[in-house]
């Protein structure tokens, strides 16, 4: 069985700007992720981690290089074939939640379940929520509720839908630190189970409790620090 679930070479992503001009985001980043890692990416405002996560992650098409998910680049497969990966095989933490207003916490909850067409157990729904402390009434409309209940029921549709690769883009930027304490212990379980995690954030204390963190600047690899060997990240 393989054991890189990611791999990344020589990625460059540019964006086009007004009158023709053109910003380079990104530029020659290369490295695998292995199945079962905890791997954090960190760095300055702009350095281009979140464009990084959104490449690595099948949504945004590198300008140049190469991505590849469990082996096959999701780049060359048609819409309706990486709609399905999307759904089946990973999951994601948006920094604005990506919720559905118009359906309740519940519903936003199950959805993962009705579009793949696997029911999702009330049960399974309760647990998740009792685990992350989520304390609100979820028929309510998710408009009524706190962004740190926003997020917390975010988290909690990504690890239902049970995806193999979880891509996390700030997920704990509206949580106090006792909640940010109960998410990362349950994606420390979730990484136990054999899922792959890779996260962005601006927390280097929540970086250190991470197996690997890629530190960025300037669009480029600065430092790829295996955190058995280190106490601390520095940026």
């Amino acid at each position: 069985m393989m054991n890189e679930v990611v791999v990344v070479k020589n990625l460059k992503k540019e964006i086009e700007l007004a009158q023709g001009n053109v910003l380079e985001v990104l530029s020659d980043i290369s490295f695998e992720i292995k199945r079962g890692e905890f791997v954090s990416i960190v760095g300055p405002s702009g350095s281009g981690k979140s464009t990084l996560l959104y490449c690595i992650s099948s949504l945004l098409p590198p300008t140049e290089g190469e991505v590849l998910i469990k082996g096959k680049s999701p780049y060359e497969w048609s819409a309706s074939k990486l709609a399905k990966f999307r759904r089946q095989e990973i999951g994601f933490i948006f920094q604005d939640y990506q919720l559905i207003p118009s359906l309740s916490a519940f519903d936003n909850l199950m959805l993962p379940g009705i579009l793949n067409g696997r029911k999702i157990e009330k049960s399974s729904v309760e647990a998740i929520a009792t685990r992350l402390e989520l304390k609100v009434e979820l028929n309510q409309p998710i408009d009524a509720l706190s962004g740190g209940e926003q997020q917390r029921v975010a988290i909690a549709r990504t690890i239902l839908a049970n995806p193999e690769i979880i891509f996390l883009d700030e997920p704990t930027s509206a949580l106090d630190t006792h909640s940010r304490k109960l998410t990362m212990g349950l994606f420390h379980e979730l990484v136990g189970q054999g899922k792959t995690i890779i996260m962005v954030t601006h927390d280097l204390e929540l970086a250190e409790k991470t197996s690997r963190t890629i530190v960025m600047r300037d669009g480029k690899i600065e430092r790829d620090i295996e955190l058995t060997q280190f106490n601390t990240v520095t940026i």
